[in-house]
């Protein structure tokens, strides 16, 4: 806009130029040294505002984006304590008791680890219990540090967990069964001390089916490339995939196992005999991946799926908090009511019993959900089919599950008596 100065003519409606009177020179006048008076205080509030922030910098001007606070800064990528990164390993049988005979109820044996990295003091195992000589729980650690993750209801159950367990103080693993039978420990994992890192972060995802194996119609096998499923699309350097596998298991038992070649598959996750209804067991998988692929046999039963809940990422993935794991101890979580089609929100624990990270930290958890029902039914975490509740028997699975608020949702069709026990809580950024 041009502003009037002394002599400028105007144009009236009628067209007729004629000089300016006093009094509107004047009122034009008064106008402009308004608006300039309110461009230099503008102006002078940014300068002070950066002078403010940064004294002896060059004033910022309004249109300078740092004039504006932080809001434009990038969040801060904040570190917690106690935060490890997973490192995958080829999986490894650590104890096989088979080959020297069963346990006896009631044994404590010392499981021999092999070399890990320097402070890691927790690593990620897969245990089974096979042909169990009685009913009895299998618990990992020592003393009041002692986790159950397993429960044999009877004499020849065989079941499997995968764990995040503690080590000893000379590096070694305890395990215990109090009814016995044969033990299977396999290595598949290490978490390593890690402020930040590029590998070992998990990222949890909506759960995704990637397989449903009908053995009748498509036989026993079954392999996932991994550049065909969309939600690791833009997943950048994997080291690993995190499976859920469920399956309907028939009257002899059954077992799916993994690896990432179909002749070398060397995780497998055991389930006992079902009868009646309630036949759908569950397991997780975290499988290492090397050539792109993941490949999966189902023996026994009439239907296997198998559901991407996660990722490892893998070397060269961008560096981040974001992902990292805070292993948390063990403890013995209160058990919450559930009625007939509930739906119950419960909270993972104190700040005290989540290893003092702040509640905004946490975006997901490897935790297992334990459930007695008062009948068979179908139980939903995070909104996703988990379990199937059995009348009088507590029946467990591990799963990862995104945890806003360090609370998680869990759906009951029938009544139920719940528990829910983090084992690993995954950061945000």
């Amino acid at each position: 806009m041009r502003i009037p100065t002394r002599g400028v003519k105007v144009t009236v409606a009628s067209g007729e130029r004629r000089p300016m009177s006093q009094v509107s020179r004047w009122l034009v006048i008064g106008l402009a040294w308004i608006l300039a008076s309110a461009t230099v205080l503008v102006g002078s509030r940014y300068a002070v505002s950066a002078w403010v922030r940064n004294p002896g910098a060059t004033p910022a001007t309004a249109l300078d984006a740092r004039s504006f606070g932080d809001a434009s800064a990038a969040p801060v990528d904040r570190a917690v304590a106690g935060s490890t990164r997973l490192i995958p390993v080829r999986p490894q049988v650590l104890l096989d008791s088979r080959k020297v005979g069963s346990l006896p109820a009631g044994v404590d044996v010392t499981v021999p680890m092999p070399e890990t990295a320097a402070g890691a003091g927790v690593v990620l195992v897969e245990i089974s219990i096979l042909a169990a000589k009685g009913p009895g729980e299998v618990t990992v650690g020592q003393g009041t540090d002692r986790t159950v993750v397993l429960r044999a209801p009877k004499a020849g159950a065989q079941l499997s967990a995968t764990v995040v367990a503690r080590l000893a103080p000379d590096g070694d693993l305890r395990a215990s069964t109090t009814g016995g039978g044969d033990l299977l420990v396999r290595l598949v994992g290490v978490f390593e001390p890690a402020q930040r890192s590029d590998a070992g972060r998990i990222v949890a995802v909506p759960p995704a089916r990637v397989v449903t194996l009908v053995p009748r119609t498509d036989g026993k096998k079954a392999s996932v490339a991994l550049s065909d499923v969309r939600q690791l699309a833009d997943a950048g350097p994997i080291s690993a995939v995190i499976l859920r596998v469920s399956a309907d298991v028939g009257s002899k038992g059954g077992l799916v196992s993994a690896g990432t070649r179909a002749g070398d598959l060397n995780q497998t996750v055991y389930w006992s005999a079902t009868s009646g209804s309630d036949r759908t067991r569950n397991g997780l998988i975290v499988v290492p991946v090397r050539d792109g692929s993941v490949h999966l046999r189902y023996e026994a039963g009439t239907e296997m799926r198998a559901d991407l809940v996660g990722y490892v990422t893998g070397t060269g993935a961008p560096e981040s908090t974001e992902g990292l794991v805070v292993p948390v101890p063990p403890h013995s979580p209160e058990p919450v009511r559930a009625t007939e089609q509930s739906d119950v929100e419960i909270s993972l624990g104190t700040t005290d019993s989540l290893a003092n990270v702040p509640v905004d930290r946490i975006a997901a958890a490897l935790l297992t959900v334990t459930v007695t029902g008062d009948a068979e039914g179908g139980v939903k975490v995070g909104g996703k089919p988990t379990l199937t509740a059995s009348k009088g028997v507590a029946r467990s699975a591990l799963t990862l599950v995104e945890t806003p608020q360090a609370r998680v949702r869990v759906q009951s069709a029938v009544a139920a008596t719940m528990a829910v026990t983090p084992h690993a809580l995954v950061l945000t950024g």
